[in-house]
């Protein structure tokens, strides 16, 4: 028995059933014949009889790449395949603003209804049919097929800065051909809804610097304009324009102070004062020392504005004009130079700005911010763009012009060149009928919506020991903070009605 076991036992171990020539214990496909033995994947079994030869989860039987695991699909059959394809239904519209990149009929949505624009019923999503539509395709629409050519030249490239130096001269040309600055401003806003556009506030600062070229006025440009599209960039480019143009001219730097005045009480106000600080860079040549202190010239918080918007441009400037971001980080915002509070923001505004050259890359922006030496300013960096991130996803997803905006109003008690004598007022809700005894120190006003207050005071200009009412009523649900930059306090009141505060 003992030697009939062995040669059962020596027999079965060569067994070989599909006769390929590999025994059965070594053959990856027993079954099936496969002499060459080819295991692509390396999990031991032959690429005959996986049903997934490069494991990526997609069987090989409709994998058009089954040795290939970064691809699979290949549906316009050009041999390339979709993740390497710019183009992958073969329409000539590049995927990136192709709406319908698997479909070759369509690649339009420009209501963003997921409906394509040869189906759609209704374009421009306006509730009128587009049958009894005297206007039935979005001007984002009509521009997009204008300048397609134009917009895929930027859309392909890979390298984020020459993407945002292409797009940038698009639409600074964009904006001299056609005739309205918010038909551009619209088709900036789109691309970055698509995609195509990391985001469209740099390049609307092209289209600021070309409407300010073609009319020198910055009221007249900025009227018109919704402040929020596309945060603010139109503002920004404008306004850096107005002071370049004084730089240029050999002209003093003049009454900035009070180019903003006549959007008090709009929620453009801030838009405008953020702009000045890009527009001081540009005057100042980078002379990052001189552009905060024509802020700090300002009020409190119209100083904390114009500051933010110094170093956005500034540290815009700075990476746009390095060739090694890697090499440059560490030196863009001079520690030594500046002060504590101006240092943070400069790297919190460096992050910001990683953000944008970067096509809003966490991982590789916060690869940048890590090159920072000192903790600090890697923080703010790593704050900066994370916060530009997560503003820039919302941003794709609801409309900007929607929703409560708050309203900066800085009010006058007295008429002079001292930053003592303004109050600054943050809150979405209307402040009327102001009134200051400067002997008592009482101060008086009036919002009409139940909204946050904040107050920005010189301390000098408060009592000691300030007793804040609303409608009579003693306010225990609020925040006093004193000993803010430049002897100033903050006051933040949460009403529940409107009407009128008194502070004495």
């Amino acid at each position: 028995m003992a030697i009939s076991f062995l040669s059962w036992s020596g027999i079965a171990s060569f067994a070989d059933m599909d006769k390929d020539g590999v025994i059965d214990s070594f053959d990856n496909c027993p079954n099936i014949t496969n002499p060459d033995q080819f295991d692509f994947d390396g999990d031991k079994i032959g690429n005959d009889c996986d049903v997934d030869d490069d494991n990526d989860n997609v069987v090989d039987v409709i994998d058009a790449f089954d040795t290939n695991p970064t691809e699979w699909a290949d549906f316009d059959n050009d041999g390339t395949g979709n993740n390497a394809d710019i183009d992958d239904d073969n329409d000539n519209v590049v995927d990136v603003i192709d709406a319908f990149d698997t479909n070759p009929t369509e690649w339009a949505d420009f209501d963003f209804d997921g409906i394509g624009e040869t189906q759609d019923p209704d374009d421009d999503n306006d509730g009128i049919i587009d049958l009894k539509d005297l206007t039935p395709i979005p001007i984002s629409q009509k521009l997009t097929e204008k300048y397609l050519t134009d917009i895929q030249r930027c859309a392909i490239l890979d390298n984020e800065t020459p993407k945002l130096l292409c797009y940038s001269q698009l639409f600074y040309d964009l904006e001299i051909k056609e005739e309205n600055t918010v038909d551009t401003l619209e088709l900036a806003l789109t691309l970055t809804k698509l995609g195509a556009v990391g985001d469209c506030h740099f390049t609307s600062h092209e289209i600021g610097h070309a409407a300010f070229e073609e009319n020198p006025n910055v009221y007249e440009n900025l009227r018109n304009v919704d402040g929020s599209l596309c945060r603010g960039g139109f503002y920004h480019g404008v306004m850096a324009s107005y002071f370049h143009d004084l730089q240029e001219n050999g002209n003093d730097v003049g009454s900035y102070k009070t180019i903003c005045n006549d959007f008090i009480g709009s929620p453009d106000y801030t838009k405008c004062v953020h702009g000045l600080g890009h527009g001081l860079v540009h005057y100042y040549l980078d002379d990052l020392n001189s552009a905060i202190n024509a802020c700090d010239q300002m009020s409190f918080y119209q100083s904390t504005i114009c500051v933010g918007g110094v170093f956005m441009q500034y540290t815009d400037n700075e990476l746009t004009r390095s060739t090694f971001l890697e090499e440059s980080i560490q030196d863009i915002c001079p520690k030594s130079e500046l002060r504590i509070f101006d240092y943070q923001q400069c790297r919190d505004n460096l992050g910001l700005s990683i953000a944008f050259h970067t096509n809003h890359n966490l991982e590789e922006g916060s690869n940048l911010c890590d090159l920072i030496d000192d903790d600090v300013g890697r923080q703010y960096c790593h704050r900066g763009l994370e916060r530009e991130i997560n503003d820039a996803k919302e941003y794709k997803v609801y409309d900007p012009t929607k929703g409560v905006r708050e309203l900066v109003q800085p009010t006058w008690i007295k008429e002079n060149d001292s930053n003592k004598w303004i109050v600054d007022f943050r809150s979405p809700a209307k402040i009327s009928d102001f009134a200051y005894d400067e002997k008592t120190k009482m101060m008086q006003f009036s919002f009409d919506s139940p909204y946050r207050i904040i107050i920005y005071i010189s301390t000098d200009l408060l009592p000691e020991n300030p007793t804040v009412t609303v409608n009579g009523q003693i306010q225990n649900n609020l925040e006093i903070k004193h000993g803010l930059y430049d002897n100033h306090s903050m006051i933040k009141i949460l009403p529940d009605n409107p009407g009128t505060v008194v502070i004495n």
